[in-house]
Parts: structure tokens; sequence; C-alpha cells
């Protein structure tokens, strides 16, 4: 009898607490959701363009076939150089025809050459690119030449030339280092302004600071300024450790580096307010941190590229400021980014923390 009451009793406060409810019955149906759907090497939704004349036959049908496989889109852009397309991020990879001709070349039984410009500076994706539009080019050439000559012996003197871009070794350590970057700026600030407030409310001084001079938003300044200190301390930290121990090449500019990196702060300051306005103790608080980490972290690109990912949980990655922190300093690092692409990818981080911060103070004002 004793057992079970004991047992009533727990049970009975782990219910009452909404985030335990969570955490312990509907996060592991998310985790294995998300690994499921989220985490997956497989190719899709490759950005894709051409440089060859309309009649270079063979390689207009390349690109056909490469579109229909599924694992292509149609690259969109106004740049007329396919290194500046794959640069900007409009395209991860551009198929390149010799000013001669390909096909010409192909169909004479002469030696042809094919250049295939490839993004790098998402290692996962340029490995099954460079692979699958391999078997394409070659298995394409086959058909073609069985067609019209009834062997493919002309298929033996293509001179296939993948160029690697911003990434030519294919060290994984370039593509992960800037995402452990975003990682840890995000816990940084999450779990210091999230267990900070939550404290102040489980010991029961946050009555205190409210009853005392300090304006509401003071409090939630001093809650933000030291989490920015540290974050800012271990994202310079991280840089340094990249590029001397891991070289990471660095060919961006690095006050644009410093800009994205206090918008994200921004936002992820706000999203701690937000969080910690449903934390009444520190237990709760790191419980909502680890929920809402494994969310971000998993959609963010970070660890599978974001194309991979179903069409549903695209949209929410692509509403995830870690998401565009991420492409961000990729970008910033490995390509050198142009005011475009930072602005595309700013104002989506500008605007979570807007929307975040307008409900975490309203929030925070009604549970005080």
């Amino acid at each position: 009898m004793i057992l079970k009451g004991f047992f009533k009793k727990e049970i009975k406060q782990m219910l009452r607490n909404p985030i335990m409810v969570f955490a312990l019955l509907l996060m592991p149906i998310v985790q294995a959701f998300l690994l499921s759907y989220a985490i997956t090497n497989e190719p899709k939704n490759i950005s894709i363009t051409i440089d060859a004349k309309p009649d270079d036959y063979l390689v207009n049908r390349i690109y056909e076939h490469a579109l229909s496989s599924g694992w292509f889109i149609e690259a969109k852009s106004d740049h007329n150089n396919p290194f500046n397309v794959v640069q900007s991020g409009k395209a991860n990879v551009a198929i390149v025809a010799p000013k001669g001709g390909f096909s010409r070349n192909i169909f004479r039984g002469e030696e042809a050459s094919l250049q295939v410009l490839i993004d790098a500076s998402n290692v996962i994706k340029a490995q099954s690119t460079s692979a699958y539009i391999r078997y394409l080019t070659f298995s394409v050439i086959k058909e073609e030449l069985t067609k019209k000559m009834g062997n493919a012996a002309g298929a033996t003197v293509i001179d296939f030339r993948p160029r690697i871009l911003f990434n030519p070794e294919m060290d994984t350590k370039v593509f992960t280092v800037p995402a452990v970057m975003v990682f840890v700026v995000a816990m940084t600030i999450l779990s210091l302004i999230c267990t900070s407030i939550s404290k102040e409310k489980e010991m029961g001084t946050m009555e205190t600071l409210i009853s005392s001079p300090i304006k509401k938003k003071h409090i939630i300044l001093g809650k933000v300024f030291p989490a920015v200190i540290v974050a800012f301390f271990n994202f310079v930290s991280i840089i340094i450790l990249g590029l001397l121990f891991f070289h990471v090449p660095f060919r961006g500019r690095i006050d644009m580096l410093f800009e994205t990196f206090f918008i994200f702060c921004f936002a992820m300051s706000a999203i701690g307010i937000f969080v910690a306005t449903f934390c009444s103790n520190q237990q709760q608080a790191m419980l909502a941190i680890m929920m809402t980490l494994f969310v971000m972290m998993m959609l963010s690109g970070g660890m599978a590229p974001v194309e991979t990912m179903p069409i549903f949980l695209k949209s929410v990655a692509y509403a995830n400021p870690l998401t565009h922190f991420i492409f961000l300093t990729r970008n910033i690092m490995l390509k050198g980014c142009n005011t475009a692409y930072f602005i595309k990818h700013t104002w989506p981080i500008l605007a979570n923390g807007i929307f975040f911060l307008v409900i975490g103070i309203k929030r925070f004002k009604q549970t005080l």
C-alpha cells in the first residue's frame, strides 16, 4: 500500500508538469520521426545548370535525364558564368560543355571532355552528386551511341572532369566546423538564458527583482548580455581552432561573419526568453533546452542537407534560424559571401528574433 501511494504521487506529479509529459512521452516519438525523415544522405533536390549550346544534343540529354530522375531540380539564375552560378548558391552542380561541342566529338569517336563544377561546401551532398553525375553521363552516352551507331565504343574516349569547388579535398572537417560553431553558440545562449531566468523563479528572487526600481527590460538585458559574451568567446575560439588546427579556409569578410553572429544571438536570445517563460525551475529548463535544441539541430542542415528532407520538414527547416546561420557561416568561410546571399539568409533570422521576442516579453510579463 505504501509503494502504491508513492507510485500514484509520482505519476500525478509528472503529469502535472506539461514539459515533463512532453519530454517523457512525446519527445521519443518526435526523435524517431526526425531521425527517420530528416537525417538522410540520399541526394534530392540538387540544383543543376548547364553551359552548352542548344544543338549540343548529348549535354542537353544528360541535363534532361538529370531533371527527370527526381534527384535534380533546375537552377534559376541570371548569371552567365557557370562558376558564378555555383558560387552564388543558385546551383549545386554545373555541367560545362567544351567550346567545340561535346556531342560532335563523341559521335565522331574522338576524345571529348566534359567539365562538371560541383559545390563541395556540403561534402555529403557533393559526394553523392559527383558519383551520380558520372553514372548519368556515361549511361546517357552509351544509350545514345547504341541508338545511333549500334555500339557504345565511343564512350571509352570520354574525359570526364569533375571540378570540386570550395573544398577540393572533400574534407568533412571543412563541412562540420561551421556547423559546430553554430551549435555551440545556440547551446550557450539558450542554456544560460533559460537556466538563469528559471533559477530566479525557483529561488523566489524574481519577485524581488521585479519589485526593485530596475525596469523589466533591464532584467532581460542583464540575462542576455552575459550569455552573448560567453557565446562570442566560444565562437571566436572555434574559428581560431578551425583555421589553425583543422585548416578550414576563410574566403569571406570577417565583419560579415560577426554581423551574422550578433543577428543570430538576437534571435536565439528571444527564443531563450520565450522558452524560459514555460519553466518554473532549472530541471524544467534543462528539459526544455534539450527538446528545443534537438529539434533545431536536426532540422538545421548541419547533420544532413536540408534539400534531402521531405517538403513538410523542409518548410520547418527554413523557418529555423540555425539553418540560415549555418548557410551563412559555410558560405562566408568557404565561398566568400556576397551581399544578396547575406540579405537572403539574415532576414529570416531577424524575423524569428522579432517574433519570439514579442511573444516572449508578453509571456514574461504574464508569468511573473
